[in-house]
């Protein structure tokens, strides 16, 4: 191959390497974990190196790929997994080895999958990896995930099976914007009554949605979840899912007559709605579709109980929300009225620190620091608790909020990061914002600086230099609870505006999802972290050892 052409796949690969998506028999992406291990298979020539110690073209092209596949629970060969690197493809023998010779690639994309496997157990890994040079020419080791499984049984209170129910797994998900809830699987129970959901490993709840009108029981079927509670919830309560395990839910919902609830409304009737939920009383919130009746009516289906009746006008320029309570009784209702009142609107003020310099370019605009407000109660449409800012027509940014409780999130961008935030009397780098019926004009003041320190070192994975995630966890007040950042393939990482503080910093083999504001998160890895403080101007270096994939318990 001529040098001319190495160079163009160099550089043709040198860019962001597309997600691949492989369709077909029903293979799934797994993740790979890429290291050097001792299989005695033997080693590719990984060439020599100019004067300067660069690598020559022949260094960065091994003739021969090859390494093993390995079950990442087990620690087993697998056998027949396809391994596909770039347009070339194999299947492991039954050790699980792979060979691929006359290799002529400067750099590719390795892929392995095989039915039964998962892809990566984080939820925002690719199932393939890219590799350049010398990584290539060493015997590599490609871990496969089994899945996970959810099974269960929908059963009414007298034990008969529910057939045709959707059951749905959502996985427990953070990353440097908070927590969210992100559906996974769904499935609808068979004339058994029986699901089978396929997951990768992580941490989950297992749910099934209000039926009004359930085709076999002639009734309604309330929603139910596991682990029980408030399926709403943001609250860290979940199953504990490991690679190839199995977990049974029988899941017992109540089923119950429901009965017709009219509803009047000051407006054109139902169909200023977007949507109408009922939260009952035991904190389960149904999800209600709203008949239009005309001449200000709208009609709901409810069961018999007490409920918060929540609805929201479809308006997006002025919001409206509407909240009441209503007890249903064993029989249809009326005369039920919802009065629709402003959602508060919050605007957000942005301010340049005082201390603040000219250089890195103008302040950031509001949109472009992330600002959300994270909620208490989860959006079951949506799947988090997040509301965004939204700006008008006049490039003002507001939040529209309804009352409750909520945490400020944001990010820094460039060279600019959010040094205080408050909400009148509120610091909320510390506190949560309390918004009260009423609260609309009272802004939410973002105060941004430029003044940072930064942070460099170089990571190494089994004692050599190697591409990482780098997580920056702030002990002090800040709106993001985790920074995190990808080292080179040299191992060397930077973070060149680091707002000044105090962090727990450790490193990874492959992306890491934890509630990092739980210092349980760490306890596993508390070999790997390390502290630092970073004043404004410091430069301090920080090496780190990260934590290899064979030490996550996937």
């Amino acid at each position: 191959m001529s040098p001319a052409r190495i160079a163009r796949l160099a550089r043709g690969f040198g860019g962001l390497v597309p997600r691949l998506l492989v369709v077909g028999l029903g293979l799934l992406s797994v993740a790979l974990a890429v290291a050097q291990v001792g299989t005695g298979m033997g080693s590719s020539s990984l060439g020599k190196s100019s004067a300067n110690g660069t690598p020559t073209a022949s260094a960065d092209i091994p003739s021969t790929v090859q390494g093993q596949v390995i079950n990442a629970s087990t620690g087993a060969p697998v056998p027949r997994a396809l391994v596909r690197l770039n347009n070339r493809a194999v299947l492991t023998d039954h050790d699980g080895k792979f060979r691929f010779d006359q290799n002529t690639e400067a750099a590719a994309n390795v892929l392995v999958t095989k039915p039964g496997y998962a892809a990566s157990t984080e939820v925002q890994e690719a199932g393939n990896v890219f590799l350049q040079g010398a990584q290539l020419g060493v015997p590599l080791e490609l871990r496969l995930y089994p899945e996970a499984l959810l099974t269960g049984t929908v059963l009414a209170p007298d034990g008969t099976p529910i057939p045709r129910i959707s059951v749905s797994a959502m996985r427990s998900f953070f990353d440097d914007t908070g927590h969210r809830w992100v559906p996974v699987g769904q499935e609808q129970t068979d004339s058994h009554g029986n699901f089978r959901l396929p997951v990768p490993a992580g941490d989950y709840r297992v749910e099934t949605r209000y039926t009004p009108m359930d085709r076999t029981t002639g009734e309604a079927v309330l929603p139910v979840s596991a682990p029980g509670g408030n399926s709403s919830s943001t609250s860290d309560s979940a199953i504990h899912l490991h690679s190839g395990e199995e977990q049974h839910f029988e899941l017992r919902p109540a089923v119950t007559p429901t009965h017709t609830v009219t509803i009047m409304t000051p407006s054109s009737g139902g169909r200023d709605f977007v949507r109408i939920s009922a939260r009952s009383s035991t904190g389960s919130t149904l999800q209600v579709n709203p008949m239009g009746g005309g001449g200000g009516e709208t009609r709901v289906q409810l069961p018999q109980g007490t409920y918060t009746l929540m609805a929201r006008k479809n308006n997006p320029d002025n919001p409206e929300e509407a909240e009441t309570t209503v007890t249903v009784p064993d029989h249809d209702i009326s005369g039920v009225v919802l009065q629709f009142a402003p959602i508060p609107s919050i605007p957000v003020e942005e301010i340049t620190d005082s201390s603040a310099t000219s250089d890195n370019g103008n302040p950031p605009t509001v949109q472009q620091l992330g600002l959300m407000l994270q909620g208490e109660q989860m959006d079951p449409d949506r799947g988090d608790s997040a509301v965004r800012s939204v700006t008008r027509k006049d490039q003002s940014v507001v939040f529209t909020a309804a009352p409750g409780t909520y945490r400020l999130q944001g990010r820094s961008t460039g060279a600019w990061y959010i040094k205080s935030a408050t909400y009148g009397d509120s610091d909320l780098l510390k506190d949560d914002l309390v918004v009260v019926p009423g609260a609309s004009g009272t802004p939410i003041r973002v105060v941004v600086s430029n003044v940072t320190g930064s942070l460099q070192g170089t990571v190494n994975l089994n004692g050599s230099p190697a591409a990482c995630w780098v997580y920056l966890i702030p002990n002090s007040p800040n709106v993001q609870s985790v920074i995190s950042l990808r080292s080179s393939t040299t191992g060397s990482y930077t973070s060149p505006h680091l707002p000044p503080g105090s962090y727990q910093v450790v490193a990874f083999e492959r992306r890491h999802s934890a509630n990092y504001r739980d210092p349980a998160s760490l306890a596993p890895f508390s070999s790997h972290v390390h502290s630092v403080t970073v004043n404004a101007g410091d430069k301090p270096t920080l090496n780190l050892d990260a934590v290899p994939v064979a030490e996550v318990t996937p």
